[in-house]
């Protein structure tokens, strides 16, 4: 194909799985310098992709408010719009690697041929009625692997697969400041079962507060901030960060000297950033949920397995000493 003046890239949801497919956009900017990069990304979640400097135009869905009354006036007036502005773009290149009905309905609408994957390797079969070009990209290839390698041979450009730059800025302001330097803790999850227990981190965080850390603890719902400050009360000095911006809580994150969290968008983000993580997981798999970023990270736990509060403060000694060495 020639090459495009204009992409659009479909990956509107959840949180974590934005982040994993930024490196697309710094991998584009790279090969083709002078296109203009374009993302689609449901309404909560379009302070994301504005982090990776190569996008330049967000083009916000709301799939999860629509459809919760798809017949209202409003709802529908908001729909055509949105799909008038798309065509208005007149992309010359897009490509959906989300995979799921709703995104290959975005893709319909922007009226110009478009790629996604087979119907073999997508989340929704039927979603892959709506490409013009089918791409054999089994999920097991992992998510960020995944995602550039259907750039890349949808482009034409080669990269190096094991090796994903992020490249993310955070423009926000930090919802927090404190003296010294801070440790982010993402205690919360959208799955009980993601959850590590929190005693273990009380026991971290007094291990970590040893150590001239101050824990910033984040949150989202009422429920989420309840935990967050039963954490903070076991924790002298640690801090329980107000609601904020996800562009603020970004900058956070960014400046923050450690991050730990669970299975959860913000731990996801704070590696992407750049920031050195250790992530916990014990619901689901490491292999390809795992924590990745342009820092050092360290993943421990896996499915049915519950990390020791020991072996996480381990698992941050090394990944601050791999930060001091670079």
């Amino acid at each position: 194909m020639s090459t495009p003046k204009k992409i659009l890239i479909i990956k509107s949801s959840s949180m974590g799985d934005i982040i994993h497919a930024l490196p697309v956009a710094h991998d584009i900017r790279k090969a083709l310098p002078d296109v203009r990069i374009d993302w689609v990304a449901e309404e909560s979640f379009r302070d994301i992709p504005t982090l990776a400097p190569a996008v330049e135009k967000v083009q916000v869905t709301a799939f999860r408010r629509w459809r919760k009354s798809l017949l209202s006036a409003g709802t529908r007036a908001e729909i055509a719009a949105f799909k008038e502005g798309l065509r208005a773009e007149r992309y010359d290149c897009v490509l959906d690697i989300q995979g799921l009905m709703r995104s290959g309905l975005v893709a319909r609408w922007t009226g110009v041929p478009s790629t996604g994957y087979t119907f073999g390797t997508i989340r929704e079969p039927l979603a892959a009625l709506a490409y013009s070009r089918r791409l054999d990209l089994p999920e097991s290839l992992g998510a960020v692997k995944r995602y550039r390698m259907a750039a890349a041979e949808t482009l034409g450009y080669t990269i190096d697969p094991e090796h994903p730059v992020f490249g993310l800025e955070a423009r926000g302001k930090a919802p927090v400041e404190a003296d010294g330097p801070t440790v982010s803790f993402a205690v919360n999850t959208s799955r009980d079962e993601k959850l590590w227990p929190e005693t273990h981190w009380t026991e971290l965080g007094l291990a970590l507060r040893a150590r001239g850390f101050t824990p910033v603890i984040y949150w989202g719902g009422k429920a989420e901030e309840e935990r967050a400050k039963r954490i903070a009360a076991t924790i002298p000095g640690a801090l329980v960060s107000p609601r904020a911006r996800l562009s603020d809580v970004a900058a956070g994150l960014q400046k923050a000297s450690l991050m730990i969290g669970v299975d959860t968008g913000l731990a996801h983000l704070a590696a992407a950033l750049g920031c050195p993580s250790v992530g916990i997981f014990v619901a689901t798999p490491t292999e390809t949920l795992g924590l990745i970023g342009d820092g050092p990270t360290e993943n421990l736990g896996g499915k049915g397995q519950i990390p020791s509060a020991a072996a996480v403060l381990a698992a941050c000694e090394r990944v601050l000493e791999k930060k001091n060495n670079r």
